[in-house]
C-alpha cells in the first residue's frame, strides 16, 4: 500500500451545509467540467511501516500549516466530477439551484411514494452482495435487530457477515470486525468495503458487522429531547454512548477480539464509549475522527448560518421539506460522492444506493440533532475530546486523508500521547482521500483494513 504517514516530535428555513457526510454530507457540490450522471434508477506492535508494504513519505507534521490544508481541501478535485468534502458552512440557495441533478422529476416523484420503506430499500440494496440474502461459498450474512430499550422497544440495526463455518468455531478463536458510520450516513455506506473486504481474504474466523447508530438509518428514531439545554451536551452523550453500550453488552463480544472501525462522528462516540465502558473491544480505528481538537484558523461562518444552527435546525430539512423533490435534490451529491469508481458501482448500485441515502436524509428527524451539542458551525468541536484523552484506554489508528478538512494535529498528538502511555497507537494518512476515506480511495482503505485485522490476530493472543 502507498499511504502517507506522518511522524512528529515530541430566507426561509431551507438551509444546507457545505460538508460531507460526519456533518451532512453536502447535497451542494460544485459543477465540474466533465460531470457526469450516475443516477439513473431505483506482543509488539509493529510500525506503521509494517502497514504501507511501499516506501511512504515520511514528513514532519510541524511543515504543514492549516492554511495548506485549508488551500489543499478548498481546490483540490479527485477524477474529474469527484470533490473532497469541506467543512459545514452555509451555501446560498442560488448556488444550491445552479448545480447538476441528474434525477429526472418523475424518477423523483416516484422515489417520494416509496421514501418510508426503509426496509426494503436497504434489502434490495444489500442484495447486490454475492451473499445475501443466500450465501456464497464462504460467507452467510442477515439483517438483524437488536433491542437495547425493553419498554420502548428501541433498537439497533446490523447487517452481519459471517464464514459458513463461523458457529463451528471455539470461541477463543472467534474474532469481530465492527463498522460504525457518521453523521447523517448509514450502515449501507460501508456495503461495499464489506463485501470488498471479505474478499481480499478469506477469513475463516472473522465476523464483520455494520451497525446503525440509534436515531440513524434503519435503526429505531425515537423522539430527540430538544428540550436538553446545549450546555448539558453531556446528556446527549449519554444517550448515544449507553445505546452503544448496550448493543456491545447484549452481543457479549470479547474485547480482546473485537476491532472497531468508526467513522467521523462515529469515531467521536466511540471514544467516549471506550472512556465510559473501557472493556469492549481492544482496538479502534478511527477514520477521520471528529471533534477531537480545535483548528488554528477556524472556518468562515455566515451570521444566518450559525444563528440557524444554534436554533439547532437539521440540514435534512432540505430534503424533508422538498417533498417530491428532495430526491431529486439528494442525487446532486449522491452522483458525485458514488461515482468516482464506476468499476465499484455499477449504474444499478448507484441508483440503489442513491435510493437508499434520500430514504434515511428524508427519514424523521432523530439522532441528527446531537451535531449541534458537539461541535459549532464549521465543524469546530465545543468540547475537544483531546482534553477528555487522558481517560481513554484502548490501542488505536488515527487515519485520515490526505486532504481531510479535519483537524489532523489533533489526531498526530493524541496518538503520541497513547503511545506514550504505553498504548499501540499510529497515525497515518491515505493518499488521493478527503474525510470520506472509504469511498474516496476504496481500494487503499480495505487494504488497510484487511492489513490491521492480519495484525490485529498476531498481536492480541
Amino acid at each position: 500500500m502507498s499511504l502517507l504517514r506522518l511522524s512528529s516530535t515530541n430566507n426561509t428555513g431551507f438551509f444546507i451545509t457545505k460538508s460531507s457526510s460526519i456533518f451532512f454530507s453536502h447535497i451542494h457540490t460544485s459543477r465540474s467540467s466533465n460531470s457526469s450522471s450516475s443516477t439513473s434508477s431505483p506482543s509488539t506492535s509493529p510500525s506503521s511501516s509494517s502497514i504501507n508494504s511501499n516506501a511512504a513519505n515520511v514528513v514532519d507534521a510541524t511543515a504543514i500549516t492549516t492554511e495548506a490544508l485549508q488551500d489543499i481541501q478548498s481546490k483540490v478535485k479527485i477524477n474529474n466530477n469527484y470533490r473532497t468534502s469541506t467543512p459545514p458552512s452555509g451555501v446560498p440557495l442560488s448556488k444550491i439551484f445552479s448545480n447538476n441533478f441528474p434525477l429526472s422529476f418523475k424518477e423523483s416523484f416516484n422515489h417520494y411514494k416509496i421514501r418510508n420503506d426503509l426496509a426494503k430499500i436497504e434489502y434490495d440494496l444489500l442484495s447486490t452482495l454475492e451473499f445475501f440474502p443466500e450465501p456464497s461459498e464462504y460467507y452467510k450474512s442477515e439483517i438483524k435487530n437488536t433491542v437495547i430499550d425493553e419498554k420502548t422497544g428501541d433498537f439497533i440495526n446490523e447487517f452481519n457477515i459471517e464464514p459458513l463455518n463461523f458457529q463451528d468455531l471455539k470461541e477463543e478463536d472467534k474474532h469481530y470486525l465492527i463498522f460504525i458510520h457518521g453523521y447523517g450516513a448509514g450502515q449501507c455506506f460501508f456495503y461495499k468495503n464489506l463485501e470488498k473486504i471479505a474478499n481480499l481474504k478469506i477469513f475463516k474466523n472473522w465476523k464483520i458487522i455494520s451497525i446503525d447508530l440509534l436515531g440513524y438509518g434503519n435503526s429505531s428514531r425515537p423522539n430527540f429531547p430538544h428540550d436538553i439545554p446545549f450546555k448539558d451536551y453531556e446528556k446527549v452523550e449519554d444517550i448515544f454512548v449507553e445505546s452503544l453500550n448496550t448493543w456491545f453488552t447484549k452481543n457479549k463480544f470479547p474485547a480482546n477480539k473485537t476491532l472497531v472501525v468508526s467513522h467521523s462522528m462515529g469515531s467521536y462516540l466511540s471514544i467516549l464509549l471506550n472512556i465510559k465502558y473501557p472493556d469492549l473491544f481492544k482496538k479502534l480505528i478511527m477514520v477521520s475522527p471528529g471533534g477531537i481538537s480545535i483548528p488554528r484558523i477556524k472556518p468562515k461562518i455566515p451570521l444566518w448560518f450559525e444563528k440557524l444552527w444554534n436554533l439547532n435546525v437539521s440540514p435534512f430539512s432540505l430534503v424533508r421539506y422538498s417533498g417530491p423533490f428532495g430526491s431529486y435534490f439528494v442525487s446532486g451529491w449522491t452522483s458525485r460522492r458514488f461515482s468516482k469508481n464506476k468499476e465499484i458501482f455499477s449504474k444499478l448500485d448507484q441508483s440503489l444506493l442513491h435510493l437508499y441515502t434520500y430514504s434515511i436524509f428524508n427519514a424523521k428527524g432523530s439522532g441528527e440533532y446531537m451535531l449541534n451539542y458537539f461541535l459549532a458551525p464549521g465543524g469546530v468541536p465545543k468540547n475537544p475530546l483531546i482534553n477528555r484523552m487522558s481517560k481513554f484506554k484502548c490501542d488505536t489508528l488515527w487515519c485520515y486523508g490526505s486532504n481531510d478538512w479535519m483537524d489532523k494535529k489533533g489526531g498526530l498528538k493524541c496518538s503520541n500521547d497513547l503511545k506514550s502511555k504505553g498504548f499501540i497507537s499510529d497515525y497515518i494518512e491515505i493518499e488521493d482521500s478527503g474525510h470520506h476515506i472509504y469511498l474516496d480511495n476504496f481500494n487503499k482503505f480495505n487494504e488497510l483494513i484487511v492489513s490491521e485485522m492480519n495484525r490485529f490476530e498476531t498481536t492480541y493472543k
